[in-house]
């Protein structure tokens, strides 16, 4: 924003590609008022602002299009007082727009970086170039948009930027280079002896980059295995579950075999039999069958059960046979 005798307020003006005016300022709210502008080519008619930009209300630029000739614009307040007025050719603050559709083609030991030109003359292509080490951009210029880099290794990558500087003896000082294009990644085509086939290739930003780091892909890849295990871990406990059940706990269908007699099941069950045959009228019977090896009036003394007797103990029912009991 260049100030000059007779500006009450700063102002900004942009030529963008010798197609478009934008003209903007700081509003003052403390004014509490609007600055309106007009503008006129030569010597024709006033026009006013066709479009204006609004910041916090108040208007704050504005955009029209660019002509050949004398460019006049004021400024004015709400009062009708000119507060800015400018009279100069549009090309004084000419800012091109940003080289598009780059190539580049590598030769030996350097890089050709070409371009459209621009539809107006009076600009320089400025290509700045740097490897994984430079902590510089160095800058290549030339008035055509076909810049050649020398002093390139073919085989390591380069971030390389383009953009258009209008020259200061053609337009001004005024005048704005364009912004850069996007910063794009290249190194020449795998040499074959002596020789590289001219084409670049396209490469990773942190190929041979001392600031690139394998830090965050190894979190990764570690998270990642760590989240598998886990799966792994809950889809083998389904399995588990599914194909062997919980085995019920023996405890609650005998009472006091593991508590009063440590699993010791002759001595459990013969301490259940003398209490059953003691109180026949808690519902402990003792079963005795009728047969040649049994008589109906006998019953046999704690302890001393005899072969193939019924016992029926805890809810179940066992049988003597030999030295073993069996479940019935």
């Amino acid at each position: 924003m260049a100030r000059e005798d007779g500006d009450v307020i700063p102002v900004s003006i942009i030529c963008h590609d010798l197609e478009t005016l934008q003209v903007t300022w700081n509003p003052d709210p403390l004014a509490r008022q609007n600055l309106s502008l007009d503008f006129r080519y030569g010597d024709h008619v006033l026009h006013s602002c066709p479009r204006y930009f609004l910041l916090g209300g108040f208007t704050s630029g504005c955009i029209f299009p660019s002509r050949a000739g004398l460019l006049e614009v004021t400024l004015r307040d709400g009062g009708g007082a000119t507060v800015f007025s400018r009279r100069r050719p549009a090309s004084v603050w000419l800012k091109p727009r940003p080289p598009w559709n780059v190539t580049f083609f590598w030769t030996l030991e350097a890089v050709t970086v070409s371009c459209p030109a621009h539809s107006y003359p009076g600009l320089d292509y400025e290509v700045q170039h740097r490897d994984p080490f430079d902590e510089d951009w160095q800058t290549t210029s030339e008035p055509q948009c076909n810049v050649t880099v020398g002093r390139l290794d073919p085989g390591r990558c380069y971030d390389f930027r383009v953009r258009a500087v209008p020259q200061d003896f053609y337009y001004g000082l005024e005048a704005q280079p364009s912004d850069w294009t996007s910063v794009t990644h290249w190194r020449g085509a795998a040499p074959a002896g002596d020789r590289t086939d001219g084409w670049a290739a396209s490469c990773d930003s942190g190929h041979d980059s001392p600031r690139s780091s394998p830090l965050p892909l190894a979190c990764g890849l570690a998270a990642l295995l760590t989240l598998a295990m886990l799966l792994a871990m809950l889809w083998l406990r389904r399995v588990k579950d599914a194909l062997l059940p919980c085995v019920p706990d023996p405890s609650g269908s005998f009472p006091g075999l593991f508590e009063k007699h440590h699993g010791n099941f002759q001595a459990w069950i013969s301490d259940s039999q003398a209490t059953a045959l003691a109180k026949p009228e808690e519902g402990h019977d003792v079963i005795l069958p009728r047969g040649k090896w049994a008589e109906p009036e006998d019953h046999p003394a704690p302890g001393e059960l005899g072969s193939r007797a019924l016992v029926s103990v805890g809810g179940a029912t066992f049988r003597l046979d030999g030295s073993g009991y069996m479940t019935l």
